[in-house]
């Protein structure tokens, strides 16, 4: 009998990120975002396994592997086929490992997975031409049919290139139906140990919940990536994964990863009595929308283990939510994060600071509002022209970026000025936000007393020490 064809899933050696689709964060410079597993990249992985391939995947800046280590696996492996994440503000770094994989295995399928494929496809297979396959839209059902032999030509959801070198976009694929069907992310070919909660150090693991997002946000990648109709897994199916998670691998602590957890409370409920009435002791993190939450379904994820939920609240203006199509109420985000506080759940808010209206005013405000607002973590974020977004295309017409301008900085130095405020202004606004949001008394005072245990609290100074640091550097 031959070998079974081998796969190697990559992220390459070209900065520590987190590479979801719909979430491209650079780490470096957030104490408050903790690393986590690729788990696009293990669902890619657990397709090309259930179609007979054998897998092997490498985190290369989680794992602290460098480009001479990583060439030095691919020619003693010679593998089949190499599936690459990429970032849209790294995809040039990250394609030149495509560059390498020719190199030492020329006979390997070279493929690429990322949000960034959705629009700029042919762009990046032209300009690269030791990629061969652009992966778009969800890639589970995809990998299947690659790993199952299936031509490529009759693949739904690729950007191919031909023998004769031609670049060729496939038809899109539909959004998959069914979540339950798709196998579970390859854990068994992960670090596991790298990724932990960032309060307790235990290791994280992330658990995809539900797909698609029926909000317009003109800044957000979650309708090109996942669609309109929020897709839910059944609670039976999601249970089954978390015991897997705890069985076979002695992990407790996840994040719930979806594009809105909380559109659909009775399904959140329905989720939380199964695992009370399972017995699994486990603690989780997720996502929300402000107009979404209320307190008995807080009652609920707090007694089924829930820590802390993400809320995008962007801003204190009513003017702005509407330019962005938010369609959310500033009163709405003071609403959440007091009904957080009343169930015993940590609030982590997000806000965007540098969007191209933004003036020495309305970041002062800004400021203001998260302070007033008070929620457990703040994060103030830049918002990052993602290609196919409305925010891109303003941008663009505004002159503030250049068409087909990619560029590197994101999230936590701005990609773009305002039409007022220059890049270096925006970055001190940062900085002057956050000493102001976390250096008060009383947020110190709280934040301390709050730990549950000399580890908690070990982690609470370190990160706090490590962002005055940054903010103290200018960064």
């Amino acid at each position: 009998m031959p070998a079974p064809r081998s796969l190697y899933a990559i992220v390459p050696p070209t900065g520590l990120y987190v590479r979801e689709d719909r979430c491209q964060t650079p780490l470096a410079k957030f104490s408050t975002i903790a690393p986590r597993p690729p788990i696009d990249l293990m669902y890619a992985a657990a397709a090309f396994e259930a179609a007979g391939w054998k897998a092997t995947l490498v985190d290369c800046p989680a794992e602290g592997i460098d480009a001479a280590e990583l060439e030095r696996r691919v020619r003693a492996m010679q593998p089949d086929a190499v599936v690459l994440s990429c970032t849209t503000q790294t995809v040039g770094d990250d394609l030149a490992t495509a560059a390498m994989v020719k190199r030492v295995a020329p006979q390997a399928l070279t493929i690429a997975k990322g949000a960034h494929f959705n629009v700029l496809d042919v762009e990046e297979l032209t300009r690269h031409p030791t990629l061969d396959v652009a992966l778009r839209e969800e890639i589970e059902e995809t990998c299947l049919e690659i790993g199952g032999g299936r031509p490529l030509a009759d693949v739904a959801g690729i950007t191919r290139r031909t023998d004769d070198g031609r670049v060729v976009r496939n038809p899109s694929r539909p959004f998959t139906r069914d979540l339950d069907a798709l196998p579970f992310p390859a854990r068994h070919l992960t670090r596991n140990d790298l990724y932990v909660r960032p309060d307790t150090g235990a290791p994280q693991t992330t658990v995809i919940t539900n797909r698609g997002c029926p909000h317009r946000c003109t800044y957000c990648l979650a309708n090109q990536v996942a669609g309109l109709a929020n897709r839910y897994r059944s609670v039976e199916n999601v249970l089954t994964e978390l015991r897997e998670c705890i069985e076979r691998h002695g992990i407790t602590s996840f994040l719930f990863r979806s594009d809105l957890f909380t559109q659909n409370g009775a399904w959140v409920r329905r989720l939380c009595e199964a695992i009370l009435d399972s017995g699994l002791a486990i603690s989780w993190a997720c996502n929300s929308r402000v107009d979404t939450i209320d307190a008995e379904t807080l009652r609920w994820m707090r007694r089924a283990g829930c820590w802390i939920a993400a809320f995008g609240v962007e801003s204190g203006d009513q003017a702005t939510l509407d330019r962005l199509q938010k369609n959310a109420r500033v009163e709405d985000a003071r609403r959440a994060v007091a009904l957080c506080r009343a169930a015993g759940i940590k609030s982590s808010v997000y806000l965007l600071m540098g969007l191209p209206w933004d003036t020495h005013e309305s970041l002062t405000d800004l400021i203001a509002f998260a302070i007033d607002l008070d929620p457990d973590i703040v994060e103030f974020f830049y918002p990052y022209p993602f290609p196919g977004t409305p925010l891109q295309r303003e941008l663009v017409e505004l002159g503030l970026l250049a068409p087909g301008e990619v560029p590197k900085e994101s999230y936590a130095y701005p990609a773009v000025p305002t039409r007022t405020l220059s890049r270096e202004q925006l970055a001190a606004y940062r900085a002057a936000g956050l000493r102001s949001f976390y250096l008060r008394p009383a947020k110190i005072a709280r934040t301390l007393l709050g730990t549950r245990s000399p580890t908690e609290l070990r982690n609470y100074v370190r990160a706090g020490w490590t962002q005055l640091r940054q903010l103290r550097a200018g960064t």
